[in-house]
């Protein structure tokens, strides 16, 4: 089978399907504030020709959004944007050189407090992502968000 044709209704996929060229981006940081207008109208972009459901597009935005903010708040912007599409599922991966996350495997399981001057960016994009993952360490942090994404009209 090409590496560009998706496997028919008749065959059983045994693992990943092969991407093609418009299945993945990849946007290279730095990010601003100014910025976020463009990734908002590019995910929108992408939902149209993945024929993503709103539901599903509005979460991809929000996610993709929120964590791209902590890349402009936390590692002044210098990170990567990565977005993927795989039969049933869209993820968001966005990675850094900032600090690194205090807590990972626990960040964004909570609500911050109202005293809290940062978290709400994790905790938004862990609700609306049926699996997301923080691996961090001094040398930086790349956050994978997964959401259930079937085809579907939009």
């Amino acid at each position: 089978m090409p590496e560009h044709e998706e496997a028919t209704g008749h065959e059983q996929a045994t693992g990943p399907t092969p991407m093609t060229r418009h299945d993945q981006v990849l946007v290279e940081g730095p990010f601003t504030r100014a910025d976020l207008r463009g990734v908002r109208r590019r995910i929108n972009e992408l939902s149209e020709s993945w024929r993503l459901p709103e539901p599903v597009a509005s979460a991809l935005e929000l996610v993709t959004t929120e964590l791209v903010v902590n890349v402009v708040m936390h590692a002044d912007g210098a990170g990567r944007l990565r977005l993927s599409r795989y039969p049933g599922w869209v993820f968001c991966q966005v990675s850094d050189v900032g600090p690194g996350v205090a807590r990972p495997y626990t960040a964004g399981w909570q609500p911050p407090s109202g005293t809290q001057t940062s978290g709400r960016g994790l905790w938004i994009a862990r609700c609306f992502s049926d699996r997301l993952t923080i691996d961090s360490s001094a040398l930086g942090t790349t956050v994978t968000a997964k959401i259930w994404a079937p085809s579907g009209p939009r």
